[in-house]
């Protein structure tokens, strides 16, 4: 059972990969950060398989930090234009996955309670601990989408990176302190890609002051 939920955690893994590697890339070539449709089209995957890893895991962590960044992703390729393109029955299965989550979880109640809250595997300290962790990697995505909905289009600004990079630091701990090499190796990768694209965005911005500056004095 550990070799299959191993594999299901590692196809989120590669998915997640696969997102950096796509945003990563296209940023690297255009000398700012972009946030393109491959992003969010692998987010929206790699969040599937967590869910599902979340589940296998017996970790109530997991699953609420991938519940709540799933409606994110699908909200995000809405402003790409790309969830519109999906045939319908086939959104209609995505929208239910996370609900089905919530319903499976929630139709023995006692039964949560004991395998989730009081889960000899994770202590209630560590729990909150992780809880406050996804808190601030999921504010993010908070900001994210405030800032995307004022200017009509997916965007991912600077601010986004450097709480990633804070969100992840506190993720990886959580993951060290669990023995759990999926989150570990994910959240180590993710750390360099993140401050990788801060540093990106930052220049960028100053760049672009330096552009304006001169387009004024002349």
């Amino acid at each position: 059972m550990f070799t299959f939920t191993f594999f299901i955690g590692l196809m989120s893994q590669l998915c997640y990969g696969a997102r950096q590697l796509v945003q990563w890339v296209m940023t690297e070539r255009l000398k700012r950060v972009v946030s393109p449709t491959g992003y969010w089209a692998f987010s929206l995957a790699g969040c599937c398989f967590m869910l599902w890893y979340g589940w296998l895991r017996e970790d109530i962590v997991i699953l609420i930090g991938q519940i709540l960044s799933f409606y994110v992703y699908v909200l995000n390729l809405d402003y790409k234009g790309a969830w519109r393109r999906i045939p319908l029955p086939i959104r209609i299965v995505f929208y239910c996955i996370p609900v089905a989550a919530l319903i499976a979880t929630a139709m023995n109640a006692p039964h949560l309670v004991d395998r989730f809250v009081h889960n000899p595997h994770i202590p209630l300290g560590l729990m909150i601990y992780g809880t406050c962790a996804q808190l601030v990697f999921l504010s993010r995505y908070a900001y994210q989408v405030v800032y995307s909905m004022r200017r009509h289009e997916s965007c991912l600004p600077p601010v986004f990176w450097f709480i990633s990079v804070v969100g992840a630091s506190l993720t990886l701990v959580y993951g060290i302190i669990r023995h759990d090499p999926i989150l570990m190796l994910g959240q180590s990768i993710s750390i360099i890609i993140f401050a990788r694209n801060l540093y990106v965005g930052w220049k960028y911005s100053i760049n672009r002051d330096q552009a304006e500056k001169s387009r004024i004095k002349k």
